[in-house]
């Protein structure tokens, strides 16, 4: 089953063929990818379906993390479905960076941090910063209801219903106060390149991708917009594409960001975010 579906995937131009097919196979049995080859139990016909459905559909373009129900993100796994966006490897590198600078405020400050995640999707930054940073509260903020079911789902898979709060709204129209950090992983795909995307990534919501002529319109909004809500001292946390970082830096003491920028790097060293403080 799993040469046969490899063979499919790979006809497809699937680059991980093989493994894919491992772990869609694997999923259905319910066991690890490895243990495949050493349970003596045989698939039944209707795994047999199931899985020729889910292969054809990968093989068309459907995104393996559809299938299988779930992605990783900081080493965890969160529940995803279509119409939400996939959390991706990328967005570690941000909340890295603001994990590092939260920890010295949280043990500066002694009391609870206040973060905003804006635009959430399924969760994962939310999740993962109240994981991490024990001494904070997060609300994620997000537009879609789809994509605010899937992002609770994960909040109480993981445990932190206590301290992530998720609000139905755009961007920063409905907050009030001061908060300690605004985090956002925003659209910034340029229009006219969201059609030359790999197929996979254009099954996701295009409004997860689509950042504008330029995919600079919610970039220059957020970083305009969260310098009324982020406290003197405060953080904001973008990601964005390779050529906006510098952009984002230059336009950052003009928005009331204190100089300089810091461009936030993915394992490969190519800038793909910011971190600005207030």
């Amino acid at each position: 089953m799993v040469r046969e579906g490899a063979a499919r995937l790979k006809a497809a131009g699937v680059a991980n063929a093989w493994h894919e097919a491992e772990w869609l196979l694997s999923r259905l049995v319910g066991s690890r990818p490895l243990e495949l080859y050493l349970s003596e139990v045989r698939p039944s016909e209707a795994h047999r379906e199931r899985f020729a459905a889910q292969i054809e559909a990968r093989a068309f373009g459907t995104p393996l993390q559809y299938l299988l129900g779930e992605a990783e993100f900081f080493g965890r796994p969160f529940t995803v479905e279509p119409g939400v966006f996939i959390p991706r490897p990328e967005t570690e590198a941000i909340v890295e960076a603001l994990l590092g600078t939260l920890q010295r405020d949280a043990e500066r400050l002694a009391r609870p941090l206040r973060v905003l995640d804006l635009g959430t999707g399924s969760g994962a930054i939310a999740v993962t910063l109240a994981l991490e940073l024990p001494a904070c509260a997060v609300v994620g903020i997000e537009l879609s209801w789809e994509a605010l079911r899937t992002a609770s789902e994960n909040v109480r898979r993981h445990g932190v219903d206590r301290r992530v709060a998720l609000v139905r709204g755009c961007w920063l129209q409905a907050v009030r106060g001061e908060v300690d950090a605004v985090v956002s992983n925003p659209p910034y795909v340029p229009s006219r390149q969201v059609e030359r995307l790999p197929l996979d990534v254009r099954q996701e919501p295009r409004d997860s991708l689509d950042g504008g002529r330029g995919g600079m319109r919610h970039l220059k909004r957020l970083l305009e917009d969260a310098a009324a809500v982020v406290r003197p001292g405060g953080w904001l946390a973008l990601e964005c594409g390779e050529d906006h970082a510098v952009e984002l830096v230059a336009r950052s003491a003009a928005a009331g960001w204190a100089p300089p920028g810091c461009p936030v790097h993915d394992l490969a060293g190519r800038p793909r975010g910011v971190l600005l403080q207030r």
